[in-house]
């Protein structure tokens, strides 16, 4: 028995909603989001204030250092009269500022719903839960602040947040989370991007395994936070590493938001907002680079 095995026979992965919204679905979460709660989020505007929640795209962007960086060219052509400017990028789906698809997850050869790896995934391209199926994420936006709740600039790498800290910072904040939000996780690591980025990629802050049942019994639609995958890194004691990834993903049908850049949301000081992030339409795909909006 491999090692992974024994972690896959060992360990719970908690709530599943295979077949919930029918042995078809390849939409997960996204299902829990109707017309009237994206109507309720549009009313959370007050002020029009608009925050970008991308990380910058590009070769120095932030990117798992296991994945290749993005290889981006300028090229540009010149007439008589006129000319253009155009670019050529090479890149890793899970590049910057991302949502993964609900095929990234894979455990015991299946993805969400119980499609088998074996019949959808190829070389050219998957033919389930790919990333092409989230046209959008719209609904109603939940900073949790952790660091600011922690009194701290940022967490260090391998601190754990359990549900109940989360429950403690949105009492704080003043919020309850529901139906089809998208909750957003501040841990300030992020701000070691900028000024130590060999630090910034070898571990970091995130979120026990245990979210996932927190994840759904408040019916969340999507979880993101500023690191690089929302687990924590070195992973917790006698789980396998990238505990939430199966459970939110694999399980539950969940979307994971990763290296979102929380730092002038956080310094809005309003901790709901209308959330928007589109997923370029990548037939195939595991997953997509997005640039997030938080309007305010």
């Amino acid at each position: 028995m491999s090692t992974s095995d024994a972690f896959v026979q060992a360990e719970d992965y908690g709530p599943c909603n295979w077949g919930r919204w029918g042995d078809d679905d390849e939409r997960g979460t996204l299902n829990l989001i109707t017309p009237g709660l994206v109507v309720a989020a549009v009313r959370l505007v007050r002020r029009g204030v608009v925050v970008s929640l991308g990380a910058p795209f590009g070769p120095d962007g932030p990117i798992a250092p296991v994945r290749e960086r993005t290889w981006h060219i300028v090229r540009y052509r010149i007439g008589p009269l006129t000319g253009v400017a155009e670019d050529v990028l090479v890149t890793n789906t899970h590049a910057g500022t991302h949502v993964d698809a609900l095929c990234h997850a894979l455990l015991n050869g299946r993805m969400y719903n119980g499609f088998e790896v074996k019949e959808h995934v190829a070389s050219n391209g998957i033919t389930r839960n790919a990333i092409s199926n989230v046209r959008a994420i719209v609904g109603r936006g939940v900073l949790l602040d952790v660091a600011r709740h922690r009194g701290v600039d940022h967490l260090e790498m391998g601190d754990v947040i359990s549900p109940g800290e989360l429950d403690e910072c949105a009492r704080w904040a003043g919020v309850t989370l529901g139906q089809g939000d998208i909750c957003l996780v501040r841990t300030g690591w992020y701000r070691l991007f900028k000024i130590d980025r060999k630090r910034f990629d070898e571990g970091w802050p995130g979120l026990s395994y245990q979210v996932a049942t927190w994840f759904h019994e408040r019916r969340l639609t999507a979880l993101g936070a500023d690191t690089c995958a929302v687990d924590v890194i070195p992973g917790e004691d006698g789980v396998r590493p990238y505990g939430l990834h199966p459970r939110i993903i694999n399980q539950q049908g969940g979307y994971l938001i990763e290296y979102l850049d929380l730092e002038e949301l956080a310094a809005q000081l309003t901790p709901e907002f209308l959330f928007i992030a589109a997923p370029l339409i990548i037939e195939g795909a595991a997953g997509s680079p997005i640039n997030p909006l938080a309007i305010l």
